[in-house]
Parts: structure tokens; C-alpha cells; sequence
């Protein structure tokens, strides 16, 4: 019997960095399930987070053609299931990027969520590409689109 792609799959993940201390404490984990049943239930999920949720602007970068917006916010992970996430994750960083004229009813937007470390140095710019910068300056076929999803979102609140 040969060997198959998942058993070499599953022996690559083995043999990274990733797994080397194992998959954690059974505790943690036995936190995580937990939570995880909680936002699978879609009312408690939707109020986990308050709508009012503190936001940090750290930093508005004025560019040409967008407004850059550089944030913090705690993780609300690190609330509900304390002590599971490295300190190094506790504080989620983000770029918010705007731009200053668009096409469509609705405004785009353009969210670059930092990975662990990624706000120092140069993790942004790694992501941070003319080509999206490009994509918020809305097309007129684009307006179709978001008019679509506004009528979806309004139909799946009427049935809740």
C-alpha cells in the first residue's frame, strides 16, 4: 500500500516549526472548543463585540488619492478566552485605507489587518501595493456589485 498525500501532508506539518511544542495545553484547547460553539451560534455572536467597541487611531497619513489611518484595538479574543494568545497578539494593528474620491453610493474601503510583528518595520509595505490602492477607486460595473451586497444585507436582516 503506497503512501498517501494526506500522511505526507500530515508528517510536513509535523516536522515544521509550527507544531514543535504540540497543539497546546489540553485546557486551551478545551477553552477554544468552547468558545468556538459560542460563535457558532450566530445571535450570541453578533453580540460578543459592542458596537461601541474601543478603536485606537494611532496615526493619519495624508496620501494623493487616499487617507492612511494606522490603529490599535485589543483583541476581543483576549477577553473571552484570557491567556490563550501570545502577549505579542493581544493588541491587533491595522491600516485603514480610504480614498478621498470615489464612484459608487458606497464608500470603499481597504483594511490590512497586521500578522504578529508585522506593524514594525516593514509589514505593511509588504501588503501595501498600488494595485489595491488602485482597486478602491470604484469602476461603474463595480457599483452593480456593491448595490448587490447592500440588497443581500438588507434581505438577511429582514429574515432575522
Amino acid at each position: 500500500m503506497g503512501v498517501s498525500k494526506l500522511d505526507i501532508l500530515y508528517r510536513r506539518l509535523l516536522l515544521t516549526k509550527l507544531f514543535i511544542r504540540g497543539w497546546g495545553r489540553p485546557e486551551d484547547l478545551k477553552r477554544l472548543f468552547e468558545f468556538r460553539k459560542m460563535i457558532g451560534n450566530r445571535e450570541k455572536c453578533q453580540n460578543l463585540v459592542s458596537s461601541d467597541y474601543p478603536v485606537y487611531i494611532d496615526k493619519i497619513e495624508e496620501q494623493s488619492d487616499c487617507k492612511i489611518l494606522d490603529g490599535h484595538f485589543v483583541s476581543p479574543m483576549a477577553h473571552y478566552v484570557p491567556d490563550i494568545m501570545p502577549i505579542e497578539s493581544v493588541i491587533a494593528r491595522f491600516q485603514f485605507i480610504v480614498p478621498k474620491e470615489w464612484n459608487s453610493k458606497y464608500r470603499p474601503v481597504c483594511i490590512h489587518l497586521a500578522g504578529t510583528g508585522d506593524h514594525v518595520g516593514h509589514g505593511y509595505a509588504k501588503r501595501k501595493t498600488t494595485p489595491k490602492i488602485e482597486n478602491l477607486k470604484q469602476k461603474p460595473h463595480e457599483d452593480k456589485c456593491w448595490e448587490e451586497i447592500h440588497q443581500n444585507e438588507v434581505q438577511l436582516k429582514k429574515r432575522v
